[in-house]
């Protein structure tokens, strides 16, 4: 059985929600430089789980968490999607120095992710 190893949640404001789940659940934040525009905040919840913020966008409203499953076989998977009527909206996308990472529409219109360790590829 394939675990969820990541999840986004949409913020519309970075600081107020690293305040709040900080404040809430004890969750405390790491900010990871990804390049140009803001830091990717990253809360780990243990070695295989981890939490971050997704700036609202074009991809990203309110209420759309996103779940990584975690996968050996990345571009496999993909296509495994495809085959079982659900569809690409961003393929393999390679995260230099972490893994990569694919995100489809399921059939009934969830979106989901697969995530793939460098060490993994």
């Amino acid at each position: 059985m394939r675990q969820v190893v990541h999840i986004e949640l949409p913020s519309a404001d970075a600081a107020a929600a690293k305040s709040f789940y900080g404040d809430l659940l004890g969750w405390q934040p790491t900010d990871i430089d990804m390049g140009p525009g803001e830091p990717y905040t990253l809360f780990s919840l243990s070695e295989k789980l981890a939490v971050a913020l997704a700036p609202l966008g074009d991809m990203v409203k309110p209420g759309d968490i996103l779940l990584y499953f975690g996968t050996e076989d990345l571009d496999a998977d993909m296509a495994r999607v495809v085959e079982l009527g659900g569809t690409v909206i961003l393929p393999r996308e390679d995260i230099p120095g972490f893994g990569a990472l694919g995100i489809f529409i399921d059939p009934t219109g969830n979106r989901l992710a697969f995530w793939q360790n460098l060490s993994d590829s």
